[in-house]
């Protein structure tokens, strides 16, 4: 890390309400840990300086869910009025010397530790403004953002990086990622499928 780099961090957002799952996604068991905790543990292996992870419902068993990872953890007490909340929580969290943050869901169940390495060293190459996944034709978390951004995140309490990633995408460097990993825990049927597609991992 040169002397006028700061440290680049990954943030998990996992505060949500799982409406549509009818429980707490993030505390369902898969294979042999809990989503929040594969999740995070797949973000820990792939070498970010720091892991922040953004906790909403159900916040205490989430944060016992972590316990033993080197993490920290925003609290965000605002998670009902929509996923811009953890984006403000955790841009007002990140400290001064962040110069640069990746931004993932947890309930993405099969991003690996080398996906969101690509996703580093993308950034590492050139420090761009912004660096974004895309996935066949769908652009999609995890994204990584300078500083300079962050102000902008989060903005609209309903809506993520969406105006962001739209107002500054001329500034991005794409990242390819394999198709199979545009997968995220909404419903019952995705959790099924889910421990199907874990079940059938080598």
């Amino acid at each position: 890390m040169g002397e006028n780099q700061g440290r680049l961090a990954a943030v998990v957002l996992a505060a949500g309400e799982s409406r549509r799952m009818g429980q707490n996604k993030m505390l369902l068991p898969l294979g042999q840990e809990s989503v929040v905790r594969r999740a995070v543990r797949q973000v820990l292996e792939a070498g970010f300086d720091a892991v922040w992870v953004v906790v909403g419902r159900d916040a205490e068993r989430v944060k016992a869910e972590l316990q033993g990872l080197p993490v920290l953890i925003v609290e965000n007490p605002r998670y009902p009025e929509g996923l811009g909340t953890s984006f403000r929580a955790a841009v007002e969290a990140l400290p001064a010397n962040v110069e640069a943050a990746m931004f993932t869901l947890a309930d993405q169940v099969f991003l690996t530790p080398e996906l969101y390495r690509s996703i580093l060293e993308a950034y590492r190459a050139s420090r761009p403004t912004l660096v974004v996944s895309r996935f066949g034709e769908v652009q999609a978390p995890p994204h990584l953002f300078h500083r300079a951004l962050f102000p902008a995140l989060g903005q609209n309490p309903s809506q993520g990086s969406k105006g962001v990633l739209q107002q500054y995408a001329a500034e991005r460097v794409e990242v390819p990622m394999p198709e199979s990993a545009l997968f995220d825990l909404d419903t019952p049927e995705d959790y099924r499928e889910a421990l199907k597609r874990l079940a059938a991992l080598p």
